[in-house]
């Protein structure tokens, strides 16, 4: 079946009034290593990504800095292209073709596709989409009241209003009393439904609880429109100038417009998403609101949520205040692309929050990557040029890690699956580990001794074919998360012969720790 070989993954986009930062670094990584484990096993997978252009605090920002909202998200593209170029996403055709607009991106070719919200595509497209939750009957039109902070720009509780004495504890200004007219999308609708999804998608399963737990009155409607006085940069809600879509309705569209829905001939071979990557903080509008609309269209639900958690720095949550807020950019300009990659899959717990700290990443990056890895691979090739000349055609299919190579593909299969990338570097990490330990065991320099010709020289084919095959599966299981390094192992001893130069993949770095110095 054609359609099996289609595999469809989404990121959630981020808010487009700041340059991207780790979050957006985490979801793009995590979507990536997915993508690329995915074409892997020979399947035609697809990748979104995008920004959410639209809102107040854009329209604010952009008001203060004398620009026009567009100005602003317009300005904005070149960091977020940047920081995925940085990232080294697969994307499978050119960066520029990525960042045009959609009407220009060449679905066919690109492994990832990217959507703007401010694109005229999709605008249109989710003007389309909210005519048809109208047909289905579940939009309605309703008077909110409430108390209304304009710093927060939300709408908070009668009892939350009362318990901050009627005041914003934030902003120091007193709450407004506004009603507002507002369109609604009849989300209790969809109770049992939303119920069963949340039991049946959500990883890992104590953030599915979490959400049961919330749902357990019911799902409630929620306001999908502002009045376009307060809201004017937005798409317009069709046939009512007077009020604009609140940007859940919009900005979750993304993920079916970006595959061309409901044009004619959208790429519906590719939906449902396979696995829609989302941070902790924006789950309940994956669980809730998202599937409740899809039903109402009468698609089918994405099979997997797969959630994160947040990144912490020296285990305080990142803030500008604190003055801790770490750049992914920093880190891979002076560390390299794949130690970044490596760092936050096999040092972050993939369903929990993580921590950074250069102290931590250095660590790992001199211990892990350069001594562990880096290492390995220069041993290996240093002792082939002394026993074979770097003549590789000694190698035959004899493995003496055989069994546990076999343990690590069983582990690296049910972690990949399972979404759980850190247990699946984990898995590689320890074959690394059993390579190591096979050279201090195997003891090629004290065969190098032995008498007897033949023995000497059949014992050195079984060491090195057993080091170099496990280094040829190191690579190709390594290669969705550190594909550099991947192609540098494959190319250092996947040929005919060993490189002249032994490669440094990873040059020991003491720019952070004092400690480390000299280990």
């Amino acid at each position: 079946n054609e359609n099996m070989m289609k595999y469809y993954l989404t990121t959630a986009i981020p808010y487009a009034n700041a340059a991207p930062h780790i979050g957006t670094a985490i979801d793009y990584l995590y979507g990536d290593i997915l993508l690329r484990y995915q074409l892997l096993r020979g399947k035609q997978a697809k990748l979104s990504i995008g920004t959410d252009e639209h809102g107040t605090k854009i329209e604010q920002k952009a008001v203060a800095s004398g620009q026009t909202p567009q100005q602003l998200v317009d300005q904005l593209q070149p960091e977020f292209q940047r920081m995925r170029q940085a990232l080294e996403l697969n994307f499978g055709a050119p960066l520029s073709q990525i960042g045009a607009e959609l009407a220009k991106q060449d679905f066919t070719t690109q492994n990832i596709v990217n959507i703007r919200t401010s694109d005229p595509l999709h605008v249109k497209r989710v003007q389309a989409i909210w005519r048809r939750l109208d047909q289905a009957g579940v939009i309605y039109k309703s008077t909110y009241q409430g108390w209304y902070c304009s710093g927060c720009e939300a709408f908070v509780t009668e009892s939350e209003a009362r318990d901050h004495d009627f005041t914003c504890p934030g902003h120091s200004r007193p709450y407004e009393k506004l009603s507002e007219d507002n369109y609604y999308l009849a989300v209790s609708k969809f109770t049992d439904q939303l119920r069963e999804f949340i039991r049946t998608a959500v990883v890992p399963e104590f953030r599915g609880k979490e959400l049961l737990e919330l749902l357990k009155d019911g799902a409630q409607d929620v306001s999908i429109s502002r009045p376009a006085d307060k809201l004017s940069w937005g798409v317009a809600v069709p046939g009512d100038p007077s009020q604009v879509m609140y940007v859940w309705i919009d900005a979750l569209s993304n993920y079916l417009t970006v595959l061309g829905y409901p044009d004619k001939k959208w790429h519906d071979d590719y939906w449902p998403a396979q696995v829609e990557i989302v941070g902790k903080d924006i789950l309940r509008f994956h669980a809730i609101i998202w599937p409740a609309m899809l039903l109402a269209l009468g698609l089918p639900l994405p099979e997997k949520l797969m959630v994160h958690g947040f990144i912490n720095v020296d285990g305080s949550k990142m803030s500008k205040s604190i003055g801790n807020v770490v750049s992914p950019l920093e880190i891979i300009d002076n560390y390299g692309v794949d130690a970044f990659r490596y760092y936050f899959t096999a040092h972050v717990p993939t369903f929990e929050d993580g921590d950074f700290s250069w102290d931590k990443f250095e660590s790992a990056y001199n211990g892990e990557l350069a001594n562990d890895l880096g290492n390995l691979l220069a041993r290996v090739i240093a002792m082939i040029r002394k026993y074979f000349g770097g003549n590789l055609s000694l190698v035959s299919d004899d493995n003496e890690l055989k069994d546990q190579a076999e343990t690590l593909l069983g582990n690296y299969k049910v972690a990949m699956d399972g979404l759980n990338l850190h247990d699946a570097v984990l898995a590689i990490m320890e074959y690394v580990h059993e390579l190591n330990q096979y050279i201090e065991r195997s003891a090629p320099w004290r065969v190098a001794k032995l008498e007897d010709k033949a023995e000497r020289q059949a014992r050195l084919d079984q060491v090195f074919s057993t080091l170099v095959n496990g280094l040829l599966l190191v690579a190709k299981y390594l290669s969705p998360f550190l594909p550099d390094t991947a192609q540098q192992l494959h190319q250092a001893v996947g040929g005919d012969s060993v490189p002249e130069t032994t490669p440094i993949i990873f040059p020991k770095k003491y720019l952070h720790s004092e400690s480390a110095k000299h280990d």
